[in-house]
């Protein structure tokens, strides 16, 4: 049973099995590959800020979760956790629940631990749903290069243990939030 057509569909009613079999279809012929080239971040700082941070969002909050906070979503998510990979955690001393302070050469937070494989090694992840934790103080005010794109996936950071033990409580109707 046929469920439909693969587009485009031909003059003559027969689909596009492949859709980019010999070009792209924006005329610009195939595809051209370039050379991967480190960022000019990670090359001036890998020195004294050998981890690279990324920042990106969870699913259940959208940027600084302004309207997210003040639904049931803060059951599941209720701060910014730094996910750090068990071999970089270990050569810090840094255990799940732990305090961290994540700086760079522009600023610094502190962050409660997550350690993880979801991260890759030399790699650090937060989200930035929660203001009240500073994030983008870390991150830099450079552009990638190709794309011109604010650069908040690669900064270089350290990670610098605090404590053993980290509590913040979101107040969501005040949007305010108390690190104990």
């Amino acid at each position: 049973m046929e469920i439909g057509l693969q587009w485009p569909v031909k003059e003559d009613g027969t689909d596009t099995k492949i859709l980019h079999e010999k070009e792209f279809k924006l005329g610009k012929g195939r595809i051209k590959y370039f050379d991967w080239k480190e960022s000019s971040e990670i090359e001036k700082n890998k020195k004294d800020f050998p981890l690279i941070l990324t920042t990106s969002r969870v699913l259940q909050h959208y940027n600084a979760a302004t309207m997210t906070r003040r639904t049931n979503n803060l059951a599941i998510v209720d701060e910014d956790i730094l996910e750090i990979h068990p071999k970089d955690a270990k050569f810090r001393e840094l255990n799940t629940g732990d305090v961290a302070r994540l700086y760079s050469g522009r600023g610094e937070v502190s962050l409660k631990v997550q350690v993880t494989d979801r991260v890759k090694e030399g790699i650090v992840f937060t989200t930035f749903h929660f203001p009240e934790h500073m994030v983008n103080m870390v991150t830099g005010h450079g552009k990638d290069e190709e794309t011109m794109c604010a650069e908040y996936k690669v900064s270089s950071v350290e990670v610098q243990k605090i404590s053993n033990k980290f509590k913040t409580e979101v107040v969501a109707e005040k949007d305010q939030a108390q690190v104990v």
